[in-house]
């Protein structure tokens, strides 16, 4: 069997999923003992009344501790999303990609826990593309509640997967642009 054959695209969800907050969601391409992994978003929960004394709960990466992370790509700036940072940076170390609006806050999250200057934070356009073979990341414009929220879609030699983090359809936005359905429908 060729290493191509064993090639797989691999989607990992550890927060978020089915839930309200705390998104983390890993997506591995390659065979499972070269696997080559990005991570999307890591956010936090905010603790309730059936969490007492509990603020802030974030998702547990312990499956990628020591995995091939070759970056963390964030879709916009609420804290579900971009929260989690500076508490799990040091267990998931990888550059970091955000739109400009979502990069400023995270600067400043990051100063919080005082990582500012460990972290590669690399800003990317709207609409712009991140190469981390064998993954491809263009970001997406989509609505939602803050400025500059994206969905990915994510290239890959196995196919493309439409990352929408948050999202609505919103013909009038009171924040940022439409929805670009143009871009979504031409991944069909």
């Amino acid at each position: 069997m060729t290493n191509e054959t064993q090639n797989e695209l691999v989607f990992l969800p550890l927060g978020g999923s089915n839930e309200v907050g705390m998104n983390l969601n890993a997506y591995g391409f390659g065979p499972e003992h070269d696997r080559k992994w990005i991570i999307v978003d890591v956010g936090v929960t905010f603790g309730d009344q059936s969490t007492p004394g509990v603020d802030v709960i974030v998702p547990d990466p312990s499956f990628l501790e020591g995995e091939n992370i070759l970056g963390i790509v964030l879709t916009h700036a609420h804290e579900d999303h971009i929260g989690a940072l500076g508490w799990l940076f040091d267990r998931i170390k990888a550059p970091l990609y955000a739109t400009p609006f979502t990069a400023f806050l995270i600067r400043e999250k990051l100063r919080d826990h005082n990582l500012a200057e460990d972290v590669e934070l690399n800003e990317i356009a709207l609409g712009g593309t991140v190469n981390l073979d064998p993954f491809e990341v263009t970001y997406v414009t989509i609505t939602h509640s803050i400025a500059e929220p994206n969905g990915l879609a994510i290239k890959t030699p196995l196919g493309t997967v439409l990352h929408t983090g948050d999202w609505k359809i919103d013909d009038e936005p009171v924040v940022g642009d439409k929805t670009d359905v143009a871009a979504i429908t031409k991944l069909g």
